[in-house]
């Protein structure tokens, strides 16, 4: 595809976007800076001629792969989404906390663990067994934001740190 840097920009980022007008009629000299393959290096005019037409029988075949048809409506979107979504209810309340067991009751024990923790299962537990007043709550979650905000933050410097040592700054 090299051979097509010296096609105009023009036509190859219109067709490229899908809009492509009527194809102008462009004189054989403009192409003349064209890098063609080896086989064509020694062109004569009839060749050049077939050449270009060749590289517009390329652009006007593959113009019409790019257009799209007018984009849908966020209410046809919802609708079509809609018909193919199947929202299955939960079967029963243990559906997410339940692992199966493939023979070693150890692995499926620590596979129930990880998934209960990320879940925050036993912190949400833990906190309602006992009543939790509006501003001790509000607290706690701002505070969680904090520690969040400020995980993540570190956790880019040290990305950033990790990143310049690998390039051989230090």
């Amino acid at each position: 595809m090299s051979w097509l840097r010296g096609v105009t920009s023009a036509v190859l980022s219109s067709t490229a976007r899908g809009v492509f007008s009527q194809r102008p009629k462009l004189p054989a000299r403009m192409l003349s800076n064209v890098r063609h393959p080896p086989a064509m290096l020694d062109r004569t005019k009839n060749q050049d001629r077939v050449w270009t037409q060749a590289i517009w029988d390329t652009i006007d075949r593959t113009a019409g792969t790019a257009q799209k048809q007018n984009p849908p409506t966020p209410d046809e979107l919802w609708a079509e989404r809609s018909r193919s979504a199947t929202f299955n209810p939960p079967a029963d309340p243990y559906t997410g906390r339940r692992v199966f067991v493939n023979g070693d009751l150890g692995e499926a024990f620590r596979r129930l663990q990880t998934r209960l923790r990320r879940n925050r299962v036993m912190q949400e537990v833990s906190r309602q067994r006992r009543h939790e007043k509006k501003g001790v709550k509000r607290r706690r979650l701002s505070s969680e934001r904090w520690r969040r905000m400020f995980a993540n933050e570190v956790r880019k410097k040290v990305q950033l740190v990790s990143t310049i040592r690998r390039r051989g700054a230090y």
